[in-house]
């Protein structure tokens, strides 16, 4: 035979020799260009170069095996094609067979030409990642098939759907057929049972109704579109090629018609396209997501990418666009047909999920999922046509024993392979190694190392990634894993790679020779896996891949190797609950970190499940343990013994509770502190010093920080050493808001670093100047730049460091250390600005508790009047009058000018949220004028604001808007957003009280912008409300009642009652609107009632709705019943009415 090009030597042996064969028949030579296609179907396209003795030339080679039957006439049917074909389509595209068919070993060789065209750009729709471009494959997919190559398409009458399936399907129905000898020996149910049971949905058995005509009772035929059928339209015999943009299609062409059929049911193509893609995602999208997603596409055909799972949103988009694609065939050709066609498309989705479910040659999962996409298109006729539904139903599979064999059986056909079976399930892991799967698919990309703390599944990932690749034929001479994890000695790895490939030392030949030598030519996959301990061996595995061009590696290793061309993949710990705004159980199901915990348990406990009890445990014990996979899997071991309940009380003490792993596990696996022990042991001196110093921070840390404190050795280089510690994984980079990189450690690793701290003898020190740096920053760097234009840069500052500032009040407070004072005021506008109302009350608690505020001194007035602002924030008044009152009483007795104005500004603010105007102003004048007597801008601006309330109030609209244009000019003057947004929002309260709607909405929608800009939380519910009102009063319920909501989910987060019953009112006079009186009095009550526990008035735009709202619930309810209603919404919990209209 002819000599092979070195780009087709590492193809599979049949593969190999078709290709020779047709060289030998054809006299042409064959060399690759480039690869087009290869994946879960075993075929593989090819762009090639073909020489023959006169002649150059670019074809589209298609390689793949078939059936005898399905050989036997390609080109007779090819020809067919072409001839019944509209010529104008046949000649745009349809790709032209070049030469004869070649076949033998049960592989066979196709080439294809483009008439005209350039080959260089073209795809198969198999190679196409974006999901725009998959969208527009499909479009033009529906409209060439639909429209251009069944123009002439003709219909046949009254065709039952029996007799539409048995068409499509043929011998597939066939009692000793593929899909009845899955059901009997796979899926253990009878073929003829009715129904099956899919993640607690009943379906029809697809098998059994397309053989019992009776069953279908007395459903009606359809009229059904007739026409010519591709027969095998899968992802990898379309051709495409985008114009230069990405999203023009330049080209399109259909390839392999040896299943073409004349005068055939249409709709069977695309759908059969539609199952194809499915199984060709099936590689990086889990079963259960995937079953899922079309149990969804079962009930609708519109899913809402934001309700399905991230991994299958694009997938989710895909399917959607097709059924519109449709939907415009349909209503653009047939509108008087359209129940009778869309009838037929469900038939043909049943048609292509069961040919799939017939296919020999793919795997289990994927002829289930096949099944289930059949099974749930027939429910949609079902339901559409009235055939009866199941009345028995049978468990299909076994999840566990279905996820067991996805993970654990690796068949890989005709690609060699030591890839060790796994026990357990992959979680959570799909869109990794989707990533993953996609660099090493690329031409660019030869060496990836994923890194990660020990514990992050490096290993388990990079498994998966290596029977994925590994099945889809991307190395045809194999994908080998090799173990380092037990070797110390880096000069030995050589010998594992060469142990594990089979290779000895021959002669007087290194061994390293030996395996350069194997590998030169060799398109192979090495994983080489716990790598870290052997870093001085990079430098072998550089001049590997120099050696061995078509060779590519996939290191897992908690240092990066540090190589030219090295792609590093970080591995991240999985995704946790936020368990502050816990998600409902739905929700919390779908949590990777939650189910892996949940898998893990009941293998440990098989009564073990997630309930509604548990959940918030299980969530915040994901939360606490970082996402690590192992220490997930080290607390769900402890279920045998232990409540999640249980354990979250244990989790203070991680190290000690995470123990207990398999003992088939590598003992590095065992314990968390045996994984965070040997990293630790792979530290330099310096590096070990500074990782334990640097356990001090609590959620992360800058570089400037990090050299103030932890620099006491002159010898130590901080940056170095974070570096290093960076690429041990120690440590990982992260962005932070205030533009600034920023390093952190899990929690688990800061709890090890804490006790290595400790043992040094320096925890207390640390502890100490720790608190003195964020003290010194808070008090010499921040201070009264918080009310100054500069105020988002130190916000944003503060909300990075929130929990070391944290941290910094927990020291303070528990030394009695007075910076703790100096930073009251700071933090409180912080607090304030940035919603944690709750959180600042509870550390100004704390510190009125604690001896440094005890006595009447000026420390307590500044407490007192701080607890006072944060209360009266959160709509908590009565508790606001208390401690204002006191401190104002305190303060005056003092000469500490700052204090005195705060006091004053605080209690006459108080006043004005409690409809006290005359009260306030007398206040709010004496703060106005100590404030311009140390000449502090921005409390002046703020203090004009206050009084043009107060005039707002009492009802004069002229003065009120004289203050507050004052205040304008000021705010503008000094340039502090937040001021000049807090004006504005008072300016559109007066524009809503003189019923200027218009003026209104300007005023309120540039304070919001001003808002959000800053990420400002404090005031952003109370615009969101007012809007809301706006919206209302233009007509648009449904924006007023969307932005109501909003509003409300805002001050439920700051624990503001007091803003609860303001939404509650603008609620209840949607609700009138919309004709439900008796809902709208009931939120009226609770309105009012909450309104009046918290001690506050309603604002004076309010009251103005107030009275409408009233008089629209009065206009539609008898006096009685008015009242009755009232009272029981009095009466109703406020958890309760927020859920009667949130629900």
């Amino acid at each position: 035979m002819s000599e092979l090009a070195a780009g087709f030597q590492s193809l599979p042996a049949e593969y190999q020799t078709v290709i020779r064969l047709a060289q030998d028949q054809h006299h042409i030579a064959v060399t690759p260009l480039q690869a087009l296609a290869g994946g879960w179907s075993g075929a593989m396209v090819y762009l090639v170069s073909v020489a023959s003795q006169d002649h150059l030339q670019h074809l589209v080679l298609k390689l793949d095996r078939k059936n005898v039957k399905a050989q036997s006439d390609e080109i007779r049917r090819h020809e067919t094609a072409f001839r019944q074909s509209p010529s104008t389509f046949a000649e745009r595209h349809l790709a032209q067979m070049v030469f004869d068919r070649v076949e033998a070993d049960g592989a066979m060789a196709i080439f294809y030409a483009i008439a005209g065209q350039s080959l260089h750009r073209y795809r198969t729709l198999s190679s196409y990642e974006s999901q725009c471009q998959v969208e527009t494959i499909f479009a033009e997919t529906y409209h060439h098939i639909l429209s251009e190559w069944n123009a002439a398409r003709t219909f046949k009458q009254a065709v039952t759907p029996v007799a539409l399936l048995e068409q499509w399907l043929s011998f597939r129905l066939k009692p000793d057929g593929n899909i009845q000898k899955f059901l009997e020996t796979y899926c253990r149910v009878s073929p003829d049972i009715d129904g099956f049971l899919v993640q607690g949905s009943i379906l029809p058995n697809p098998l059994a109704y397309a053989r019992h005509p009776e069953w279908w009772g007395a459903a009606r035929p359809i009229d059904a579109a007739i026409g010519l059928q591709h027969g095998d339209l899968n992802t990898n015999n379309i051709l495409i090629k985008f114009a230069k943009d990405g999203e023009t299609l330049d080209g399109y062409f259909l390839i392999d018609f040896a299943l073409f059929k004349e005068q055939m049911p249409l709709v069977f193509d695309v759908r059969y396209l539609e199952m194809s893609y499915l199984i060709l995602r099936h590689a990086q999208v889990s079963f259960t997501k995937l079953v899922d997603l079309i149990l969804r596409f079962g009930e609708a055909d519109n899913i809402d990418s934001q309700d399905v799972p991230i991994d299958v949103a694009g997938l989710a988009s895909v399917i959607g666009s097709t059924r519109r694609n449709f939907e415009q065939w349909v209503s653009g050709n047939h509108p008087s047909l359209h129940d009778d066609l869309w009838g037929q498309y469900w038939l043909a989705g049943v048609a292509a999920g069961l040919s799939y479910c017939h296919k020999p040659d793919i795997g289990q999962p994927q002829r289930m999922l096949a099944l289930i996409y059949a099974a749930a298109n027939l429910k949609r006729y079902s339901k559409m046509f009235g055939v009866k539904a199941p009345t028995e139903a049978r468990q299909l599979y076994d999840p566990v024993k279905l996820r067991h064999e996805r993970t654990a059986t690796i068949t890989m056909r005709g690609v060699p392979h030591n890839l060790p079976a796994q026990t357990t399930t992959l979680i959570g892991r799909d869109a990794e190694a989707a990533a993953i799967q996609q660099l090493l698919t690329s031409d660019e990309t030869r060496l990836i190392t994923l890194s990660g703390p020990g514990g992050v599944g490096k290993t388990r990932l990079s498994l998966e990634v290596a029977a994925r690749v590994g099945n889809a034929n991307v190395f045809p001479d194999g994908v080998f894993f090799i173990p380092l994890a037990d070797i110390t000695d880096p000069t030995l790895v050589v010998a594992k790679i060469a142990q594990t490939l089979g290779l000895r030392e021959g002669g007087n030949q290194p061994l390293i020779m030996t395996v350069k030598s194997y590998l030169h030519d060799k398109r192979m996959l090495l994983i080489l896996d716990n790598f870290e301990q052997l870093i001085s061996a990079a430098p072998m595995v550089a001049d590997l891949l120099a050696m061995c061009p078509r060779l590519k590696l996939l290191v897992s290793s908690r240092i990066v190797l540090e190589l030219r061309g090295e792609r590093e993949f970080v591995v991240p710990p999985l995704e946790t609950p936020d368990s502050d705004q816990l998600p409902d159980l739905s929700q919390i199901e779908q949590n990777q970190a939650v189910q892996l915990f949940v898998e893990r348990a009941q293998i440990a406990n098989s009564k073990f499940s997630l309930t509604a009890e548990n959940a918030a445990a299980i969530a915040e014990i994901c939360q606490r343990l970082d996402g690590l996979p192992l220490a997930i899997e080290l607390a769900a071991a402890r279920t045998k013994l232990l409540s999640p309940q249980m354990m979250l009380g244990r989790l203070d003490n991680r190290l000690a509770l995470l123990t207990g792993g398999a003992r088939d596990l590598p003992v590095r696996q065992q314990t968390l502190r045996n994984s965070l022990d040997l990293s630790y042991s792979l530290l330099e001196p310096d590096e070990q010093t500074l990782f334990a110093r640097l356990g001090v921070f609590v959620g992360g840390f800058s570089l400037e920080a990090a050299e103030s404190l932890c620099s006491a050795d002159t010898t130590l280089n901080v940056l170095d050493t974070i570096t290093a510690l960076t690429n041990n994984s120690f440590l990982r980079s992260e962005d932070c808001m205030d533009g600034h990189p920023r390093f952190r450690m899990l929690e688990t690793i800061r709890e090890y670093a804490l006790e290595r701290l400790r043992e040094r003898g320096e925890l207390a020190s640390m502890q100490s100047d720790h608190a003195a740096y964020y003290f010194k920053k808070l008090i010499t760097e921040i201070g009264e730049k918080l009310f100054s234009p500069e105020a988002h840069v130190w916000l944003d500052w503060l909300e990075c460091e929130h929990a070391n500032v944290s941290a910094a009040f927990v020291w303070g407070l528990n030394t009695s250390d007075k910076a703790v004072l100096a930073c009251c005021r700071i933090l409180t506008w912080y607090w304030y600005r940035r919603g944690y109302l709750s959180e600042g009350r509870a550390w100004i608690q704390r510190l009125l508790d604690s001896p440094l505020t005890q006595g009447r001194t000026p420390e307590r007035a500044l407490a007192l009047v701080t607890h006072s602002s944060l209360a009266m924030w959160q709509g908590d008044l009565k508790a606001a009058e208390i401690s204002g009152k006191t401190g104002l009483e305190l303060a005056q007795q003092t000469e500490e000018l700052p204090i005195v104005a705060w006091a004053f500004l605080t209690n006459g603010v108080l006043n004005i949220n409690q409809g006290n105007y005359t009260v306030a102003r007398p206040l709010i004048k004496e703060a106005l004028a100590l404030y311009k007597e140390t000449q502090q801008i921005w409390f002046i601006a703020i203090v004009l604001v206050h009084l043009g309330n107060i005039e707002l109030g009492l009802g004069d609209m002229v003065a009120a808007r004289a203050w507050l244009e004052e205040a304008d000019d000021l705010s503008r003057q000094w340039g502090e957003d937040w001021a000049h947004s807090f004006v504005l929002n008072n300016l559109g309260e007066v524009a809503r009280v003189q019923g200027d709607y218009q003026a209104a909405r300007r005023y309120y929608e540039e304070s919001e912008a001003f808002l959000r800009a800053m990420g400002d939380k404090g005031d952003l519910a109370r615009l969101i409300h007012s809007l809301g009102y706006v919206a209302q009063h233009e007509g648009n319920l449904a924006k007023a009642a969307a932005q109501f909501q909003e509003s409300l989910a805002m001050f439920r987060a700051l624990g503001n009652k007091r803003g609860m019953a303001e939404c509650l009112l603008g609620l209840a006079g949607i609700r009138a609107a919309q004709g439900q009186a008796s809902l709208a009095a009931q939120l009226f009550g609770t309105a009012e009632t909450t309104m009046s526990a918290s001690g506050a008035g309603w604002w004076p735009a309010d009251r103005g709705e107030m009275k409408r709202t009233r008089e629209a619930i009065q206009a539609q309810l008898d006096e009685a019943t008015f009242a009755a209603e009232l009272a029981k919404g009095a009466q109703m919990p406020l958890e309760r009415a927020i859920a009667s209209v949130t629900r």
